[in-house]
Parts: C-alpha cells; structure tokens; sequence
C-alpha cells in the first residue's frame, strides 16, 4: 500500500493565498497595460487629429484668402455661397465647409468641418479672417478637437503701412505719436481730413525688416496701432516708462498690448527709377511762380527747388511729374517760403538727391496724401527731412534713404525708408486709404494668431456660431 504525503491544512491555505495574490498582481498588471496602451494610441489618435484640426483651419484660411483677392481682381465677383450681413464696406461674410449638415470625411470613422468668418470682406479697410475647424473622433466618445485661427490682413501696396523701414525706426523725445485714420472711408474718391476727435483709429503700423537688434525704438513715444519687428526681439523691450502700444480693444492697464506688437514683419523694398523724359532740363527753381496746367498732366526736367526768405511760394497745377537732378533736390528755408500743390492737382517728385523741408514745406491744397507723392531713386544714400511747424500730407518711397520728421508738425500719410526718425512732438497718423493706392492691390496676411484662450475665443463666439 503506497504513501501519501499532504500538507497541512494551514499550508495549504498559505499557497493558495499566494497564488492568489501572482494571479491579481499579474492582472493588474495586464490591466494596466493595456489601458497604458489604450491611452498611448488615444493621445497619438489626438495627437494625429490635432494636427488635422489645424490643417482644416487653415484650409478655411485659404478659402477666405481666395475670395477676398477673387473679389480684388474681378469687380462682378458675388463671394457664391457665403452668407453676408449686408455689401458695404464694413460688412461680414460667412461659409461653413462643407455646407451645414455634412462634413468631411476622414480616416478611422472621424468627421471634419470648419467655420470661417471674414470680417470686412468688401475689402474697403482690410479684413480679418476668423477659422474654427472641428475635429469629430470615430469609435468611442471622445471631446471634439478644435483649432481657432485669427489672421490680420493687409494690401500689399508700397503704403499697406505706416512707417516702414528696411534698417531702423527711431523715436526720439517724449511726445512723438502715431495713429491713422481713412481719407477715402468710403472709397469712391472722397476726402475726410484727419481729426483725432471724429475719425483716430488704431491702426497706425510700425514695421523693420531689420535683424539688428533695437531695430525699432519706441522709447516715449505713443503708439495707437501696432509695432512689429523681424529679429525676434519682442517691440516692447524698448518701450520706455512714458511710452506704449495701445489699440481700441487693449485691456486697461497695461502699456503695452501684446496683440499689438510682433516679432514677424516683411516688406519689399523695390527700387525705383524717375521716367525717361527728353524734355530739356529747366534748370534750378528758386523764385516764386506757378508751374503746370489745371486738370493736365504735366512732366518737368530741372536740377532742383531752392527757395529761401518770406512768402516766396512754387505751385504746381494739374498732373505734374516732377524729375529733380540735383545733389540738392530741394531746399526750403524762410517764413512762408515753400512748395504748394494746388486744389484739384497732384505732385510725384522723382529725385536721388537730398531734400530738406523746412519753413513752410509742401503745402497740399488737396489734403489728400497720395496726391504728393516722394520717390527716392538713390542706390547709395539720400537724407529727407520734414521739418518746421505745419503739416505735410503725403507718401514718401525711398528705400535707400535716411528719413527724419522734426520739430512740433505733423505729417499724414505713409513713410517707406532706409532708417526712420521721430523727434521732439512729431505726429504721424497713417492714412488707411493708402492701402490700395493705384488700386487692385491683393491682400496678404500680416498677423497671424492661434486662439487657444477661453477669453480670446470668447470673443469671437457669437460669430462663430452658425
């Protein structure tokens, strides 16, 4: 008869237990690894559709982009398809792709759509374009993924912005200002003069394409606008303790708006060159006198504009296009000396050589700035100052040149330059109708912003609702 041997009753308990305990800590642990794997593929799934949601923002962006610049190009354009409140100039358009009802449809069973949003989409001032896509996942529930994008837009004249520079913006002094307003708010050819009471806006631009660090020196100054660089030095970084960036939509408070400030600016510098003309050169004008026809287009050849002493004023009538050759273009000196352009007329200056607009300066009968117009043809170097007490309403493109606004006047319009200065109380107030000078002009995008805070998004809300 064979043995058996058995272990007692409280061992037996004791291997059972054990067992029983491998068998939990093995199942949890499976457990755990598999909702470890579950979470990795549910985060590299959001993360995969995350990037979905923003390639789908920007294709709403794309769309917009299309018809805004559609509508540029081809007057009978009627934006097919979008919804709009209304076709004047401040008016707002709105699209949904694919049309409410349907969506896209993406891989593993997800669905896609996105809402775009053009706020002045008749272009008469520069639109604003809002997107939010929205993501739907396959499978499980899941919390839709959502991108929002903000984008500013402007039209790429040489005078899409205020001050310009391809090295340096400099504000000296403790009451420089800028700001803008519409001269043409209607853009039929109208004219409003600036009035800070009536018609200040926000939207007085100060760019550098410049890497140089302290490219833009805002210092004292007073910014109703924006103020980008190209380095990545933020702008306030040289905003001084009397000085600031500030919008309309600013929160109060602060000096600086960080909406308002960008390290991403561009710009072209194109050269220019004065139009060929056989005409014989007139030689130097230094006195008093009238020059063009009224409602005439005019071309005159001369060596330069000096003019000194009391009351000694040079007008120009009609159309004139004026080629100065001169080292010296024009030198303006005296009490009431000076250049006036008549009403119902307009003055394009093509010249290399310096100009100093002292005393009285040029004065435009027409108020409007692009009808005088500064073209710096210089490959080197030119030095253009403004200078004096009254006000000079016009545009000035000289890529190679060093500008200066001086002393307690006031220019209107638009400055593209080598190297910009500001001193003492000079104001610059940007003219917005600059923008499509010539006209036909696309848009292009100047800022772009991802809203990722509750607030921001908050504040497009209602909009982005259909």
């Amino acid at each position: 008869m064979s043995s058996r041997s058995f272990l007692p009753g409280s061992q037996r308990g004791s291997v059972l237990i054990v067992a029983l305990i491998l068998a939990a800590i093995i199942g949890i642990s499976l457990a755990s690894y598999i909702r470890l794997g579950t979470a990795s593929q549910t985060i590299s799934n959001r993360a995969l559709y995350n990037n979905g949601a923003m390639n789908l923002a920007e294709n709403g962006l794309e769309e917009a982009m299309y018809s805004i610049n559609k509508a540029v190009n081809d007057a009978s354009y009627t934006w097919s398809g979008w919804n709009n409140n209304g076709t004047a100039g401040s008016s707002d358009a709105w699209h949904r792709f694919p049309s409410a009802g349907t969506t896209y449809t993406l891989s593993q069973n997800a669905t896609g759509y996105v809402r775009v949003y053009v706020y002045n989409y008749k272009g008469v001032v520069a639109p604003k374009i809002v997107t939010r896509s929205t993501i739907n996942l396959g499978g499980a529930a899941a919390a839709p993924i959502e991108k929002w994008i903000e984008v500013t837009l402007s039209r790429t004249s040489k005078f899409a912005n205020g001050l310009v520079a391809k090295n340096s913006i400099l504000f000296r002094g403790n009451n420089a200002t800028v700001d803008s307003w519409n001269s043409d708010p209607s853009n039929n050819g109208s004219f409003a003069d600036y009035n800070a009471a009536t018609n200040r806006h926000d939207n007085g631009s100060v760019g550098s394409i410049s890497v140089n660090v302290d490219s833009v020196l805002v210092k004292n100054a007073d910014v109703w606008g924006y103020v980008s660089t190209n380095n990545g030095q933020s702008p306030a970084d040289n905003v001084g303790s009397n000085g600031s960036i500030l919008g309309a939509d600013s929160p109060t408070g602060v000096t600086v708006d960080p909406n308002r400030v960008s390290t991403q600016f561009a710009a072209s510098f194109d050269p220019v060159t004065a139009p060929s003309t056989a005409l014989p050169n007139i030689g130097s004008i230094s006195s008093a006198g009238t020059y063009g026809v009224a409602s005439t287009p005019t071309t005159i050849l001369a060596t330069d504009i000096t003019v000194s002493g009391n009351s000694r004023i040079v007008t120009f009538q009609g159309d004139v296009t004026l080629i100065l050759t001169g080292s010296q273009a024009i030198k303006i000196s005296g009490n009431g000396s000076g250049i006036a352009v008549a009403a119902g007329s307009s003055l394009k200056i093509y010249t290399a050589g310096a100009i100093d607009l002292t005393g009285q300066g040029i004065t435009n009968a027409t108020g409007a700035p692009k009808n005088v117009q500064i073209y710096g043809t210089s490959t080197t170097t030119q030095d253009i100052k403004i200078a004096g007490g009254g006000n000079f309403a016009g545009v000035i493109y000289a890529p190679t040149a060093d500008v200066t606004i001086n002393g307690d006047g006031a220019m209107k319009g638009s400055v593209v330059a080598n190297n910009i200065t500001l001193t003492g109380n000079a104001e610059f107030h940007y003219d917005e109708s600059l923008g499509n000078m010539g006209g036909g002009n696309p848009f292009r995008v100047t800022k772009w912003k991802e809203l990722t805070l509750a607030a921001d998004r908050a504040a497009y809300g209602t909009d982005m609702s259909f």
